[in-house]
């Protein structure tokens, strides 16, 4: 495959996931199509289809490209183990990019489309880690994590009138961030370092 090519693939990839980011501010994820999304990615409908299966594909896609620019912002704040700044950080960016975060995570996308993105995440979270770990405290831990936040962010997204993003990042830290420190440092007996 030429250089060329690849740029073009990049690009097209690029400008579908815009398409559905944008399009997500505008109707709900029931009511957009994909021979909508290809006509603002300025594609042609059998494009679409060259570089993904169908919608929930492209839309794990933009979750996948959403954790990794996260996991970018976030990163030199975890290294630090600021665990407000990380919850504050996680909240900002769900602010700004606020339409698809509640398509994909309140409820446009519905379970399927949750799962999808837990998973993708999970993924994106495994790559992401420094070194491959075949620990059952580390795995269990990365679940925890994931899934616990992707839940109150589902839940805050539904409540954004009565909670603000202070409020939540601090809900975040203590329910999640704090106690898998803790459990971290005092793994229960047979879910420590090395066992499994």
């Amino acid at each position: 495959m030429s250089i060329a090519l690849d740029a073009r693939i990049v690009r097209t990839r690029a400008a579908l996931r815009q398409a559905m980011v944008d399009m997500a501010t505008e109707s709900s994820l029931d009511e957009i199509t994909v021979r909508a999304i290809a006509a603002r990615a300025g594609v042609g409908y059998a494009t679409f289809f060259r570089h993904y299966a169908d919608k929930e594909a492209l839309l794990a896609d933009v979750a996948d490209a959403l954790t990794g620019d996260f996991l970018t912002q976030v990163r030199p704040l975890l290294l630090q183990k600021d665990r407000r700044g990380a919850a504050r950080s996680l909240c900002a960016f769900v602010q700004d990019n606020l339409p698809i975060h509640r398509a994909l995570i309140a409820g446009g996308a519905g379970e399927t489309v949750r799962a999808g993105m837990l998973r993708q995440t999970l993924e994106t979270l495994g790559r992401a880690r420094s070194s491959a770990s075949h620990d059952p405290l580390d795995e269990l831990l990365l679940f925890h994590i994931t899934s616990s936040i992707l839940n109150l962010l589902a839940w805050w997204l539904r409540n954004l009138d009565r909670v603000d993003a202070e409020t939540m990042s601090e809900i975040i830290e203590r329910t999640v961030l704090t106690p898998v420190g803790a459990l971290r440092r005092q793994p229960p007996e047979g879910l420590g370092q090395g066992c499994g």
